[in-house]
């Protein structure tokens, strides 16, 4: 998927992701307790927050981590802009917050190094989730951590069920694989630990599922599209076959730790 068709979802979505990312918002409060019992074990040095939004965790980390310098960032500069203005509204020390859009794929480690890198629903949205990963742990200080969560492979199995039974192409996303990402992580003295859970939602049918999609910028980017017979057709039976009135969806929650033993 285009970086720049990520950015561009997310930009449009930057004024109703702060109202529907309900579980984003949850995921970004058990990321802070995981996070929690490290605060103290941490290197001195910045934090550096990947696809930040509009600020779940950001807000988070400046409760758990009041003294360090954070760096907060994002491929968009519309949820950057409501990040930041969201974080003054809630007067936290911005003295030691620094602002800065950027393409996480993109990044380069330096000079800079930090002792906690963290990112809470970006993930999925890199082409090569642990090649990218792998690359950003190198600007861990020795000891620093990397902390992250994200949907993984086994998100949306309602979805996938209903286009196998219509013999329709599943145009969902790409999410990352656990077990590959550990794997590719767990070298060069980084030691990697996770935590696998499910989240499941109730919507008032599937074209309202969709529609949260949208609002919160993660609308299918596959090649493949339905085309507007096959996506009525979708919707209808999916609404239908579940017989109750609405429909859920679930989420596939991945929790993963990386620490930097070198």
């Amino acid at each position: 998927m285009s970086n720049d068709n990520v950015s561009s979802r997310f930009s449009k979505a930057s004024s109703t992701y702060e109202e529907h990312a309900t579980l984003q918002r949850e995921v970004a409060r058990r990321l802070a307790a995981s996070l929690k019992p490290w605060t103290l074990t941490l290197p001195s040095g910045p934090v550096l927050e990947l696809g930040a939004g509009t600020g779940f965790f950001s807000r988070e980390l400046a409760e758990l981590l009041p003294e360090r310098e954070l760096v907060i960032t994002d491929i968009s500069d519309e949820m950057l802009d409501q990040n930041r203005q969201l974080y003054e509204e809630r007067g936290q020390n911005s003295g030691k917050v620094a602002f800065r859009q950027m393409d996480a794929e993109a990044f380069q480690p330096g000079d800079e190094k930090f002792s906690l890198i963290t990112g809470n629903f970006v993930a999925q949205w890199f082409r090569d989730p642990p090649l990218t990963l792998d690359r950003i742990a190198q600007a861990l200080l020795p000891g620093g951590l990397m902390l992250l969560s994200f949907p993984g492979h086994e998100s949306f199995p309602e979805w996938r069920k209903t286009c196998v039974d219509l013999g329709l192409p599943y145009t969902g996303n790409s999410l990352p694989d656990t077990e590959e990402m550990v794997y590719k992580l767990s070298f060069d003295g980084k030691q990697v630990d996770y935590y696998e859970d499910s989240y499941t939602v109730r919507f008032s049918s599937a074209l309202d599922f969709f529609r949260h999609l949208k609002q919160i910028g993660s609308s299918p980017l596959h090649e493949k599209r339905l085309n507007p017979r096959q996506f009525r057709m979708l919707i209808d039976n999916w609404d239908r076959l579940t017989g109750k009135g609405h429909i859920e969806v679930t989420w596939h929650l991945v929790f993963l730790a990386l620490k930097n033993d070198s």
